[in-house]
């Protein structure tokens, strides 16, 4: 053999001529698992496109623990508010400094009530026009209420009393009765004093060649007729006289009711701190929304002023607004179309919500004189979005969170900014469509409440509610309740209660995980997994086996596992029920042989703490699967711990004829 020819030889791949086959290599196993569902729902993306610890469905569900999903909680009558129809205008619980508790509230029947027991009892003193929400706050064990359509009331048990503004008194004559004569001027004038407060001073009355002292024979008494101003029964308490000196009438006494003769017999030192008042303190605003600010009273909305900001005097001057108390105001942006929709205090400062704008203001003392002087500064946080709902806004831990037109937003300090400056941000992105599909009347008249590291946001007229839980930053819902107005409650135990006036009636109900269902009503729940693609949606699939496990299992639970199959329609693969090991729970609650059979109305009773796994041996072919677990009954109930399961890739040749061009 020549050299050349050993060469070429050398360079042949003998193993081309061999007829020993290769090993057989099968496609491996896809495996997936699901142990959390910590981010909640989402349902911005397609059911495909979310990741393994979101869900596509999430009704009447809430998150415990790592991220496990269980029904949410029940509700249970807490009391009637009132005797009439319509709806919960104002709730507001009450905390006196010597410990007494009460739970207040406004109904569309337009009266003031305060619990007692499974009822109510009417306060009586102000009434209210119906339909109009309420706003409460309380300083100085005092309630003071607005709801845009009357002037501010205040409730202290047991007086209710409005601020009508009164008329200022005249006084028609003075006369020396004991005829002493002098060479001075004495000069009086007189204010109506109401329950809460006090007008400004007549134009004084002088009389002249008046003896330098009252009294005795040579000083005499001076008698004044006094005019008193007409006011519906029981506003006006009566006339307080100033007098003596012309230009520095100083307080001498009171006329109670409607008294009209004043008697100065010299015998009164008048004090050189009882000057006239320097503002008219009987007549409260006319205003939407009040908020306690440390220890003064800010109000918003005010009836003819959208966009004015008033301001009361510290406590104990709360209910005066006259600079030289301590108050002021402050026109954001006056008549600019952007109307000022809520008020909320926030650390040191005052936050304004408008329709198209956020503001906070900041409060400064200044000495002026004898004054004490308040300055308000303003600054925009945001011309980009405002909020839409008044009552949407809530205190929630270090953050304020409020509903604006496109979705449910944060305010507070952001990581990376300035520790002063506060920033806002859409939080509700992932549950943006269901925002984008109500209406704009359903935006407004949305109810906020926090408790228990959730925030609810309720839609009256709607019968659901959106839940953010804010420790696992996840939306869950919608919940099958709705609410006009929400409380957290301490009673008089110190118990915590979440309750809420309902839009229909004048009950007050309350959320609690003690209790399973609403009213007798089962809370019918429904989650939805993820379309599990298995990490190739162009690729069927022999879904091979599906474990599911559970725990703390009540009644029982339904559980559905849907494929899509190659014409594309989708199919319920697989249905089966899981029920504790113990109790009365299956088809119905009616025993045939030894099985449980029937469709009666009992429900499943019951439970097992222990964990429960169920194990489908499905081999079925599908491009994509998906879970649904449903409950139905009063007592249904889980913990769902995990999903896991496992399926094969099928070649490309499965794939249908339909998707080729």
């Amino acid at each position: 053999m020549s050299l050349v020819t050993a060469s070429v030889l050398e360079r042949i791949d003998v193993s081309v001529f061999s007829s020993r086959l290769s090993s057989y290599k099968p496609t491996r196993d896809i495996q997936f698992e699901w142990n959390t569902f910590r981010k909640g729902l989402n349902t911005l993306l397609r059911e495909n496109e979310i990741s393994k610890e979101e869900v596509s469905q999430a009704n009447n569900i809430l998150l415990k623990g790592r991220g496990i999903p269980t029904k949410r909680w029940g509700t249970a009558l807490y009391y009637q508010s009132g005797n009439a129809t319509g709806s919960v205008r104002g709730l507001k619980g009450m905390y006196y400094s010597n410990g007494t508790v009460e739970l207040v509230s406004l109904t569309d029947d337009g009266f003031l009530t305060v619990r007692n027991g499974s009822s109510f009892t009417r306060v009586n003193g102000s009434s209210w026009a119906s339909g109009y929400n309420a706003y409460m706050t309380q300083l100085k064990n005092t309630m003071y209420i607005v709801n845009g359509q009357r002037e501010l009331v205040k409730y202290s048990s047991p007086t209710l009393v409005g601020f009508p503004t009164i008329a200022i008194p005249t006084i028609s004559s003075a006369s020396n009765i004991s005829n002493a004569t002098g060479s001075t001027i004495k000069s009086y004038r007189a204010t109506s004093v109401s329950q809460v407060g006090e007008t400004t001073a007549s134009t004084s009355l002088q009389l002249g060649t008046q003896p330098a002292s009252l009294g005795g024979v040579n000083g005499g008494v001076i008698r004044l007729v006094i005019a008193p101003a007409s006011t519906a029964s029981g506003i006006l308490q009566g006339t307080n006289i100033y007098g003596r000196d012309a230009g520095y009438e100083r307080y001498l006494g009171f006329l109670p009711g409607s008294a009209t003769i004043f008697f100065d017999t010299g015998s009164v030192t008048p004090s050189e701190f009882t000057i006239t008042p320097t503002a008219d303190s009987t007549g409260g605003p006319i205003a939407k929304y009040v908020e306690r600010f440390q220890d003064r009273l800010v109000f918003a909305g005010l009836s003819g002023e959208p966009s004015k900001l008033l301001i009361s005097g510290r406590a104990p001057n709360q209910e005066k607004f006259d600079i030289s108390f301590g108050g002021n105001f402050l026109e954001i942006e006056p008549d600019a179309g952007d109307n000022i929709v809520q008020i909320k205090t926030f650390r040191d400062r005052i936050v304004v919500f408008k329709e198209r704008s956020i503001w906070e203001v900041t409060l400064a003392s200044e000495q002026i004189g004898n004054f004490t002087v308040t300055t308000p500064t303003l600054r925009l946080i945001t011309s980009s979005y405002g909020c839409i709902s008044s009552r949407s806004v809530v205190a929630v831990e270090g953050d304020i969170y409020f509903l604006s037109r496109k979705g449910v937003n944060s305010l507070g300090y952001k990581s990376g900014f300035s520790f002063d400056l506060l920033q806002s941000s859409e939080i509700s992105l992932k549950v943006r469509p269901f925002f984008e599909n109500l209406t704009t009347t359903q935006k407004v008249n949305a109810v906020g409440a926090y408790r228990d590291k959730k925030y609810l946001l309720a839609f009256p007229g709607l019968n659901q509610t959106m839940v953010f839980d804010t420790e696992r930053a996840a939306w869950m819902g919608p919940w099958s309740v709705d609410a006009q107005v929400f409380e957290v409650f301490y009673d008089g135990s110190n118990n915590e209660h979440l309750l809420f006036g309902n839009d229909d009636s004048v009950l007050v109900d309350e959320y609690s995980g003690d209790f399973v269902d609403d009213k007798g009503v089962a809370i019918q729940t429904i989650l939805k997994t993820r379309q599990e693609d298995f990490g190739d949606w162009s690729l069927f699939k022999n879904i091979k086996n599906i474990f599911t496990q559970f725990r703390n299992i009540t009644g029982s639970v339904s559980v559905d596992i849907s494929l899509e199959q190659r014409s594309g329609s989708i199919i319920t693969a697989k249905s089966f029920n899981v029920i504790p090991n113990t109790g009365s729970s299956g088809w119905g609650a009616d025993l045939w042989a030894n099985t449980l059979w029937g469709n009666s109305a009992t429900a499943g009773g019951g439970s097992d703490a222990q964990q429960t796994i169920r194990w489908n041996n499905l081999n079925k072919s599908a491009r994509t699967m998906q879970m649904t677990v449903t409950t139905t009954n009063v007592n249904d109930n889980y913990e769902l711990l995990g999903i896991r399961g496992d399926a094969k890739p099928i070649g490309s040749g499965f794939r249908p004829s339909s998707w080729r061009l």
